[in-house]
This record gives structure tokens, sequence and C-alpha cells, in this order.
């Protein structure tokens, strides 16, 4: 099926080539996946058309009650300020990532917060002083294009860090907010089939104005 493209009065990414071609060029791109991202880069992500992506992982947090939270790939953890506004408070809260300039600015905005912190660091370099009880991945498990990988990578992680809870998000496979010239890898369309053998999993889907608005959210439980 053919994505539907859409004109640019939406939020929308600085990131990619499409940025470079001549307007009534047919070449074909892909979105590129960097491990450095700035928080212009990413502006579209901080805007109000997209809150409801992070007030969506915020509600699931709220729902099972959520106390030791880490976040993968978590840029300036949108999330903290959701929780906060809505009195959710009481729980630690370690958020890393690969892109450094997010990591300061998150760092020193919840500075005098002993319980909300950030490193920068890859998913096999950073440190923590709790077992979480739940586990973030935003936009991250598509950067492994083997579904096999990916599940092992998966599993390897939550083991590693003795937990049994995920919130993953990922863009749709197919979109509303496109160019049909940018090439995006997608696994919503059966590249986390792995997690039904061990978890129950309750998906969110949602469509925001914003490039890519399409998304899933998964609510990912171990099964009893």
């Amino acid at each position: 099926m053919k994505q539907k493209s859409t004109n640019r009065d939406i939020p929308w990414p600085k990131i990619h080539k499409l940025d470079n071609l001549v307007t009534d060029s047919q070449e074909k791109v892909n979105v590129p996946l960097h491990e450095e991202y700035t928080m212009e880069d990413m502006w579209y992500l901080d805007t109000h058309e997209a809150r409801p992506i992070f007030e969506k992982q915020a509600k699931i947090i709220k729902a099972h009650q959520y106390k030791n939270i880490l976040d993968v790939g978590c840029r300036h953890g949108p999330v903290n300020k959701i929780l906060r506004s809505e009195k959710y408070t009481e729980y630690n809260y370690l958020g890393f990532d690969t892109s450094k300039e997010p990591i300061d600015i998150a760092t020193e905005e919840w500075k005098e917060y002993d319980n909300i912190n950030y490193e920068c660091a890859s998913w096999d370099k950073f440190s923590t002083n709790f077992t979480p009880d739940v586990i973030i991945f935003s936009g991250v498990l598509l950067y492994i294009k083997d579904d096999n990988e990916r599940a092992d990578f998966f599993d390897d992680f939550m083991f590693k860090h003795q937990c049994s809870n995920a919130i993953i998000q990922e863009p749709y496979h197919f979109q509303r907010h496109w160019d049909d010239r940018l090439i995006l890898n997608t696994i919503t369309n059966g590249g986390l089939d792995f997690l039904n053998e061990d978890y129950d999993i309750d998906e969110h889907y949602l469509d925001v104005p914003v490039f890519a608005g399409k998304r899933v959210i998964y609510d990912v439980v171990a099964k009893p």
C-alpha cells in the first residue's frame, strides 16, 4: 500500500537528506538512524502536537504504579514533566541516551531532584542503583534490523536488569504524515511478535499531527 504523502505544515524533523533535495526530486532516501541527535533535529517531538505520545507512556506508568523506571533512548525524558504535572512523584528514574545535548539539558533541568537522573551512554555502558520495574524503549528497537537479533537483545536486556515489564513506542509501518520518498525501518508489522510468547501485550494506537505521527505504544507485562 502506498504511503500517503503530506505537505510540511505539521512538525517535521531536520535530520534527513530530503531537506537538501529539490521539490520535484523522486530520489528515495533512508531516514537515517543516528546515535547523535541535537534538540533541534528532533524538535517536532517536543511540540504540543506530539505530547499525547508521552502522555500515553505516563498513563501506563501510573496505571501499573511503576516506581523504578529505566528509559532507553530517553532524549531529555519528557515523560517526567507529565508525571509530575499529574502529581505522580514517588518514583526513581534513570534515562540514558547517546545524544549529549538533550542529556545535558535534562541533567541541568532536573538537578534538584535526586530521584531523576540522566546519563549520556549506550545501552551497555550506563549504570543504575535500582532494579527497574519497567523499561521504556522509545523508538530504539527499530535500530536492530534483524528480527532474531532484536528478540535476543530484548530478552537479554530484560534478563540482565531483572525486569519483567516494558513500554515500547515505535512508528507504525503505515503513515499519514509522511513523504513517499522516505524509507523508514519499522518493526510494527511483525517485528515484535516474539513478545507474545512470554508477555501479555496491550497495544495503543496513536495518530498525532507530526512527522510519522502514527505510533504504537506497547504495554508489555510478563505473563504469570
